[in-house]
């Protein structure tokens, strides 16, 4: 199997992507496991994605990598926040941290 191209993905959208592989044919052990996980952690519906994801993209510095990390970790304080991107190349100030922190908030509701 060659790789055709690569990016990141949210873990709702590796689980609307599995999906979609289960109708089109049976999955194999590894996907079978992969899919109940992400069945039990990927509580946001499709719509509630798209609005987040569109909500964080307005954070100029935020990279779509950046968001997709977000949107799977859900960080719920400023203090999880900077320790995702600690590692990270890029440097976010506290006003986009704490705008990330409150964008996540509407939606764990």
């Amino acid at each position: 199997m060659d790789i055709v191209s690569e990016e990141d993905v949210s873990i709702h959208e590796a689980k609307r992507i599995i999906d979609e592989r289960k109708k089109e044919r049976d999955l194999v052990y590894d996907q079978k496991i992969c899919l109940e996980y992400l069945e039990k952690v990927a509580v946001l519906t499709a719509a509630q994605v798209k609005n987040l994801t569109e909500e964080l993209g307005s954070i100029s510095i935020l990279k779509p990598r950046y968001v997709a990390l977000i949107i799977s970790m859900m960080p719920d304080t400023e203090e999880e926040v900077e320790a995702l991107f600690s590692k990270e190349r890029t440097n976010l100030k506290k006003e986009e941290i704490r705008k990330i922190v409150e964008i996540i908030r509407k939606y764990k509701k």
